[in-house]
Protein backbone atom coordinates (compact mmCIF):
# COMPACT_ATOMS: atom_id res chain seq x y z
CA UNK A 1 0.00 0.00 0.00
CA UNK A 2 2.72 2.45 1.05
CA UNK A 3 4.27 1.55 -2.52
CA UNK A 4 1.66 2.23 -4.55
CA UNK A 5 1.12 5.72 -2.16
CA UNK A 6 5.12 6.71 -2.89
CA UNK A 7 4.74 5.77 -6.93
CA UNK A 8 1.75 7.68 -7.27
CA UNK A 9 3.01 10.53 -5.79
CA UNK A 10 6.42 10.32 -7.29
CA UNK A 11 4.02 10.49 -10.49
CA UNK A 12 2.10 13.05 -9.56
CA UNK A 13 5.42 15.38 -9.01
CA UNK A 14 6.84 14.46 -12.33
CA UNK A 15 3.88 15.85 -13.91
CA UNK A 16 3.50 18.59 -11.94
CA UNK A 17 6.77 19.64 -12.42
CA UNK A 18 6.25 19.00 -16.22
CA UNK A 19 3.22 20.85 -16.21
CA UNK A 20 4.40 23.90 -14.30
CA UNK A 21 7.35 24.27 -17.44
CA UNK A 22 8.42 22.33 -20.25
CA UNK A 23 9.92 25.46 -22.55
CA UNK A 24 12.49 27.18 -19.86
CA UNK A 25 15.86 27.39 -21.38
CA UNK A 26 19.27 27.03 -20.02
CA UNK A 27 19.84 30.60 -19.20
CA UNK A 28 16.46 30.61 -17.01
CA UNK A 29 17.09 27.36 -15.02
CA UNK A 30 20.75 28.08 -14.17
CA UNK A 31 21.26 28.24 -10.63
CA UNK A 32 23.45 29.23 -8.35
CA UNK A 33 25.95 27.04 -7.44
CA UNK A 34 26.31 27.47 -3.81
CA UNK A 35 22.95 28.20 -3.41
CA UNK A 36 22.50 24.73 -5.22
CA UNK A 37 24.92 22.30 -3.07
CA UNK A 38 23.07 23.88 -0.13
CA UNK A 39 19.98 23.46 -1.28
CA UNK A 40 21.04 19.06 -2.05
CA UNK A 41 22.55 18.64 1.13
CA UNK A 42 19.17 20.18 2.90
CA UNK A 43 17.07 18.11 0.83
CA UNK A 44 19.16 15.12 1.52
CA UNK A 45 18.67 15.55 5.41
CA UNK A 46 15.29 15.97 5.09
CA UNK A 47 15.21 12.81 3.75
CA UNK A 48 17.07 11.16 6.52
CA UNK A 49 15.23 12.90 9.46
CA UNK A 50 12.13 12.00 7.61
CA UNK A 51 13.05 8.34 7.57
CA UNK A 52 13.66 8.49 11.14
CA UNK A 53 10.24 9.86 11.68
CA UNK A 54 8.72 7.30 9.75
CA UNK A 55 10.55 4.73 11.53
CA UNK A 56 10.27 5.90 14.84
CA UNK A 57 6.66 7.64 15.04
CA UNK A 58 3.10 6.47 15.14
CA UNK A 59 1.44 9.46 14.07
CA UNK A 60 -0.32 8.73 10.40
CA UNK A 61 -0.51 12.25 9.43
CA UNK A 62 3.23 12.80 9.91
CA UNK A 63 3.78 9.20 7.94
CA UNK A 64 1.54 10.71 4.80
CA UNK A 65 3.87 14.19 5.23
CA UNK A 66 6.93 12.65 5.62
CA UNK A 67 6.44 10.14 2.48
CA UNK A 68 5.47 13.14 0.37
CA UNK A 69 8.55 15.02 1.94
CA UNK A 70 10.81 12.01 1.56
CA UNK A 71 10.09 11.50 -2.48
CA UNK A 72 9.63 15.06 -3.60
CA UNK A 73 13.58 15.74 -1.40
CA UNK A 74 14.53 12.93 -3.72
CA UNK A 75 13.07 14.50 -6.79
CA UNK A 76 14.80 17.67 -6.09
CA UNK A 77 18.25 16.38 -5.56
CA UNK A 78 18.36 14.25 -9.22
CA UNK A 79 17.12 16.90 -11.05
CA UNK A 80 19.51 19.39 -9.25
CA UNK A 81 21.95 17.07 -9.67
CA UNK A 82 21.93 17.15 -13.75
CA UNK A 83 20.66 20.79 -14.08
CA UNK A 84 17.57 19.79 -15.25
CA UNK A 85 15.59 22.76 -16.87
CA UNK A 86 12.67 21.68 -14.50
CA UNK A 87 14.99 22.06 -11.19
CA UNK A 88 13.24 25.51 -10.15
CA UNK A 89 9.83 24.11 -10.39
CA UNK A 90 10.45 20.86 -8.54
CA UNK A 91 12.17 23.08 -5.73
CA UNK A 92 9.06 24.91 -5.41
CA UNK A 93 7.10 21.49 -5.02
CA UNK A 94 9.48 20.70 -2.31
CA UNK A 95 9.83 23.99 -0.23
CA UNK A 96 5.36 22.93 -0.25
CA UNK A 97 6.11 19.53 0.40
CA UNK A 98 8.57 20.67 3.43
CA UNK A 99 6.94 23.70 4.95
CA UNK A 100 3.59 20.76 5.25
CA UNK A 101 5.52 18.46 7.10
CA UNK A 102 7.56 20.76 9.13
CA UNK A 103 4.01 22.01 10.00
CA UNK A 104 3.00 18.51 11.07
CA UNK A 105 5.45 17.11 12.83
CA UNK A 106 5.82 20.21 14.83
CA UNK A 107 2.82 18.67 16.55
CA UNK A 108 4.16 16.10 17.76
CA UNK A 109 7.73 17.59 18.52
CA UNK A 110 7.58 16.23 22.14
CA UNK A 111 9.03 13.48 20.42
CA UNK A 112 12.90 13.81 19.52
CA UNK A 113 12.47 12.13 16.42
CA UNK A 114 9.32 14.24 15.38
CA UNK A 115 11.28 18.16 16.16
CA UNK A 116 14.45 16.58 14.61
CA UNK A 117 12.33 16.34 11.60
CA UNK A 118 10.42 19.67 11.73
CA UNK A 119 13.60 21.50 11.75
CA UNK A 120 15.29 19.75 9.20
CA UNK A 121 12.44 20.36 6.88
CA UNK A 122 12.49 23.97 7.79
CA UNK A 123 15.92 23.75 6.60
CA UNK A 124 15.20 22.41 3.77
CA UNK A 125 11.90 24.63 2.76
CA UNK A 126 14.33 27.56 2.94
CA UNK A 127 16.83 26.17 1.07
CA UNK A 128 14.53 24.95 -1.67
CA UNK A 129 12.72 28.59 -1.49
CA UNK A 130 16.17 30.15 -2.56
CA UNK A 131 16.01 28.84 -5.70
CA UNK A 132 12.53 28.37 -6.28
CA UNK A 133 11.14 30.14 -9.58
Amino acid sequence: MIKAVVSLMCGMLVALALSASSTATAAETKMDPVAKENCIKACNECVRACRECLIHGDCPACDMTCLTCIETCRACVALMEYDSPLAKEICKVCEEACKQCAAECNKCADMPHAKKCAEACKKCEEACRTLAM
